[in-house]
């Protein structure tokens, strides 16, 4: 999570997962690489003194090297994930996971940036003198690629320079800047309509696979923008608009954040008790003929319904008696999707 609205500081967090209870191996850092045309390919180091640090690192609270995290001996959680926060926080977090705090100065780095997780293989720390693309070509040069093992990445571009650059296998880079986007010839580039906030694998995926595919098997990852949030605490969900893909799969329109340390859904699912936070109540489920939905005072635009394949095999936009038929759709798994007010959510239905 990058860029929450709002102010930033408290309410970043990176989540790493490996094997439950391992210590990670020495030299293993997280870094982060400028995408903007001034200087692309330069690894990012301290952080933003308006947290009260010192950049320089000459005062007496020197600011964390926020662009190159050392995860150097770290164990894991018992449940497989580190999670990177700042004191202050809200989150409710997996009480397995391992969780890191102030190891930056709260204030991640946005669009257009890389973040790598890289083991040098004792070569020697990432420094802030370090450019990775010496010839901005968008390609990570050979200097580094021979001697740094490159573990897995994923990049948010933005659109305010004439040429952007990116150096993950992952990219979610503003419609804009896909045509000048200068990035690895194997990069999966995601097309989005503004700047996107959030990405994370789905379930244990370890590809690079992104698209629109409700298919738990088909889609790697899930990236976003994060609309504002008011409460308290902030539990934040992925964009939904009627107009626009602010969330790729499109399914997970809507999903709750609120899994910190702890694995993604594997589909963009929500509980009961979601649900009824959300103002909405779906029942019976299973189902035979009809499925009722029901909303407190929000107005239900759609309802959509797709099969684990992510084949749209129901629409409706407008409810009689609060009703779906479902009595055509063959037994098996399904997943409905609906739209109300400025509220998207998608939750599993069976039909028997």
């Amino acid at each position: 999570m990058v860029n929450p609205s709002g102010s930033d500081f408290g309410f970043e967090y990176i989540e790493l997962r490996g094997d439950p209870g391992a210590t990670i191996a020495a030299d293993t850092y997280l870094i982060q690489v400028e995408g903007d045309e001034n200087d692309p390919g330069d690894i990012e180091s301290n952080g933003d003194s308006s947290n009260g640090c010192t950049v320089n690192n000459d005062g007496v609270t020197p600011c964390p090297q926020g662009g190159i995290i050392d995860l150097s001996g770290v164990t894991i959680g018992s449940n497989g994930f580190v999670v990177i926060l700042t004191t202050g926080h809200d989150y409710t977090v997996n009480p397995d996971a391992t969780i890191l705090f102030d190891v930056t100065d709260g204030d991640l780095e946005g669009q257009s940036h890389s973040f790598l997780l890289v083991n040098t293989n004792g070569n020697g720390a990432p420094s802030s003198s370090d450019d990775i693309d010496d010839n901005d070509d968008g390609e990570i040069d050979t200097a580094f690629t021979d001697i740094w093992t490159f573990i897995d990445g994923v990049a948010f571009i933005d659109d305010d320079d004439a040429t952007e650059y990116a150096y993950a296998d992952v990219i979610f880079a503003e419609s804009a800047a896909v045509a000048t986007l200068e990035r690895p010839s194997t990069a999966t580039v995601i097309s989005t309509p503004t700047q996107y906030d959030y990405a994370a694998r789905i379930g244990n995926s370890t590809g690079s696979v992104v698209n629109n595919d409700a298919s738990v098997d088909a889609v790697d990852w899930v990236g976003g923008d994060v609309p504002s949030s008011t409460t308290s605490p902030r539990v934040w969900n992925l964009g939904s608009n009627s107009t626009q893909v602010r969330t790729h799969p499109e399914s997970w329109e809507g999903s709750l954040l609120n899994h910190i340390g702890g694995p993604n859904p594997t589909q963009n699912t929500l509980s009961t008790q979601d649900l009824t936070l959300l103002g909405l109540s779906i029942y019976p489920n299973p189902a035979d003929d009809f499925i009722t939905v029901e909303s407190n005072n929000i107005e239900i635009s759609s309802i959509n319904i797709y099969d684990v394949l992510g084949k749209n095999v129901l629409s409706q936009k407008e409810l009689t008696n609060n009703r779906v038929d479902v009595s055509d759709l063959n037994e098996g798994v399904y997943f409905m999707k609906i739209d109300a007010g400025n509220t998207s959510a998608t939750q599993k239905i069976i039909i028997k």
